[in-house]
């Protein structure tokens, strides 16, 4: 099976789900792009595709394949540190540092290589803005291009409309915002629709979650 999931969380056991849930959030713009860069290496190594990193998990555990595909790595205990880092980009170097901990576990266990590969693609990737962005839609009208982007930060997800004149960025519009909660984000937000005089945000089950005119866009 090819790798296509990362989850970095604290083990169940050690919080309660709140502070779970938080820290996972937090993590999600992060992980989607270390799931990217693994996808586009189609990395299979055994009978499990997805990796969960489990700070403060049980050793023991470690390489054994669990639930639904599931391989557990666990990772020292460290989370208290996150009470005193108080910028975005402490926080997100944190994370960092726990991924690369786990990738490089990982590694001497696969005899891989992924902490070397992700760690100057993570560097490049989060120099200057600390999000991740996955295009939802687009659509020409005209001399104009709108696309619909979701964009997860470490405190929330943002769908914006970007309007383009050629290759000229003219306005960037947030017309929905809620947690960077993958499930939330999926089931809201699953789709965007654009037509000529439309745009709709359609959720999992088909209903319309939002619906804007064009010209409260561009």
């Amino acid at each position: 099976m090819n790798i296509t999931q990362v989850y970095l969380t604290p083990a169940a056991e050690l919080e309660d789900g709140l502070f779970r849930a938080k820290y996972q959030n937090q993590t999600t713009y992060l992980q989607l792009f270390v799931e990217e860069c693994l996808r586009k290496n189609k990395l299979s190594l055994g009978n499990f595709n997805r990796i969960v990193f489990e700070e403060g998990g049980d050793g023991s555990d470690d390489f054994r394949i669990v639930g639904n595909n599931a391989l557990p790595v666990s990772l020292e205990k460290s989370y208290e540190e996150l009470e005193f880092h108080k910028s975005d980009r402490e926080v997100h170097d944190y994370f960092v540092r726990k991924y690369l901990e786990g990738f490089r576990k990982f590694d001497d266990y696969y005899f891989t290589s992924l902490e070397k590969y992700l760690a100057p693609l993570l560097k490049e990737k989060y120099k200057d803005d600390l999000f991740y962005e996955k295009k939802m839609g687009a659509k020409r009208l005209c001399v104009l291009r709108l696309q619909a982007v979701g964009r997860y930060s470490k405190d929330s997800f943002k769908l914006i409309i970007k309007t383009f004149e050629k290759n000229l960025l003219t306005k960037s519009k947030v017309v929905f915002e809620c947690e960077p909660d993958m499930f939330i984000v999926k089931y809201a937000a699953y789709k965007v629709v654009i037509t000529d005089t439309n745009i709709s945000i359609i959720n999992k089950i088909s209903e319309k979650t939002l619906e804007l005119k064009i010209e409260e866009v561009i």
